[in-house]
């Protein structure tokens, strides 16, 4: 019994003298240490690497959280198309990214609609999401 008293006592010791000595230190190896390392030197900057300005690559902006956008309510669009526009007139219209087109009024619509004829074949534009229609003479 006193044996292992003993070898207890002996171990507890060796545990916390080990404890003791590596206080402070930082091993390779997972064990006892602060993880505290301290760096002694000089740093000369004039061997630092050359440093490049400007941008290099496309530049990518976003923007980060942006808020879910809903519109909700809007008013009726009218039914009627703009008053100015006649069957077989000619109109150039711009649309919202910028392009230009010219096409013939085959027939007027409702709720901003005509259906226009060229180029060989018939379709319906919607002029209400024009941003300027112009009539040609």
């Amino acid at each position: 019994m006193r044996t292992k008293v003993v070898t207890v006592v002996l171990v507890s010791v060796a545990g916390l003298h080990l404890a003791r000595s590596t206080a402070g230190q930082v091993r390779p190896v997972p064990g006892a240490g602060t993880g505290i390392v301290t760096v002694q030197g000089e740093v000369d900057v004039r061997q630092l690497p050359p440093l490049e300005v400007g941008q290099r690559g496309e530049w990518r902006v976003s923007l980060a959280n942006a808020a879910d956008v809903r519109v909700v309510n809007t008013p009726a669009v009218a039914s009627a198309p703009p008053p100015f526009l006649r069957a077989g007139g000619r109109y150039e219209v711009t649309w919202p990214g910028g392009e230009r087109e010219t096409f013939t009024v085959a027939q007027p619509g409702t709720s901003g609609w005509v259906r226009a004829a060229g180029d060989g074949r018939q379709r319906w534009l919607n002029l209400a999401t024009a941003r300027t229609i112009d009539e040609l003479p």
